[in-house]
């Protein structure tokens, strides 16, 4: 019996290795050009491609470097560069890449990358949460705007079904990032135009709320890739915010936030009210994430230590934990 188990441990030891090795994915390339000191790129956890689960690899002196990841689903790593495009990768997978800066600092990525990577680069990657277009003083033109955004959505999704060397994986991971990206820009139109008018004490027009109900319901939370794009965090925030203005009331809520920023406890509110309006499916990845977006901003709650020991407690098991550990440290440190 004693021999039998052996066996099966050995076997079962070998058939993980094995499972390691196939959902291995090995990128060597080169920097054409000048290349930076480190190259920093996010790293796949659970899939997901977020700015705060990052790590880096130095080239060597000729610009050449190798980067190794292990993924069990197609994945998007993007490299650390404002509007720059991902990288489409897939288990077992090797890839080899060229990386090069243009003048505006956007990374293009040449080499040979495959169908889908070359049409992909070529969609809007300029970040949803920036001024994706103009809005200058200029508001009432928010139904042209959101036409504009609806019109290249469909456009991509077109063009990527057109394809005809790309997996269905690879493809439905690629149209969800696409839908996140442009429902993200248009939940970011639909609440500037929101808080300007509440701000000058206007009423709110129901297609503003329309528009942003259409966007937070583009991309349904239970979504097999909701949180594998670049821009997840930010679509969900957004989801957040438009059911915390369509459930309270907009003066009392401003009351609420400006007693919790004096008390300095305003991402700890952030994440009392992401557990009462996101899902289960959804919500270790967002307080993870907010972990860093309180760090970015330098802005470090009372009690930060309690609301870490409490994800702990709620997510022992955590892949995050590693990223928000190290985040927690810098935030102390810093404080």
């Amino acid at each position: 019996m004693k021999h039998c188990r052996s066996i099966l441990s050995v076997l079962t030891v070998l058939f993980l290795s094995c499972s390691a090795e196939r959902n291995d994915v090995v990128i060597s390339g080169q920097f054409l050009g000048e290349h930076p000191e480190e190259l920093w790129y996010t790293l796949p956890v659970n899939g997901n491609s977020f700015e705060g689960f990052v790590k880096s690899e130095k080239p060597d002196s000729s610009g050449r470097f190798s980067i190794r990841v292990n993924v069990d689903e197609p994945a998007l790593i993007d490299f650390l560069y404002l509007g720059s495009p991902s990288l489409i990768i897939e288990p077992g997978s090797n890839y080899e890449i060229s990386l090069s800066l243009n003048t505006d600092n956007i990374l293009e990525i040449g080499g040979n990358p495959g169908e889908a990577q070359k049409l992909y680069s070529g969609f809007s990657h300029q970040h949803p949460m920036s001024c994706l277009y103009s809005y200058g003083e200029e508001f009432t033109n928010y139904h042209s705007i959101r036409q504009k955004l609806n019109d290249d959505l469909s456009n991509e999704i077109s063009a990527l079904n057109e394809l005809h060397q790309i997996s269905g994986d690879v493809l439905n991971l690629l149209v969800t990032d696409r839908k996140i990206y442009y429902y993200t820009a248009q939940s970011v139109l639909a609440s500037r135009n929101h808080l300007d008018r509440v701000s000058d004490n206007k009423g709110v027009p129901d297609d503003i709320f329309s528009i942003w109900s259409e966007a937070a319901y583009g991309v349904p939370m239970d979504s097999r890739h909701i949180l594998n794009s670049p821009y997840s965090w930010d679509y969900l925030q957004m989801y957040l915010w438009y059911r915390i203005y369509t459930y309270f009331d907009f003066d009392e809520f401003r009351k609420m936030r400006a007693e919790r920023r004096a008390d300095r406890t305003i991402h700890a509110h952030n994440i009392e009210l992401a557990r009462e309006f996101l899902p289960d499916n959804v919500i270790e990845f967002f307080i993870a994430g907010s972990f860093y977006h309180q760090y970015m901003r330098r802005e470090y709650d009372n009690g930060l230590l309690n609301i870490f020991e409490q994800f702990k407690l709620d997510f022992p098991e955590s892949k995050y934990l590693t990223f928000v550990e190290r985040t927690v440290e810098e935030m102390i440190e810093n404080q």
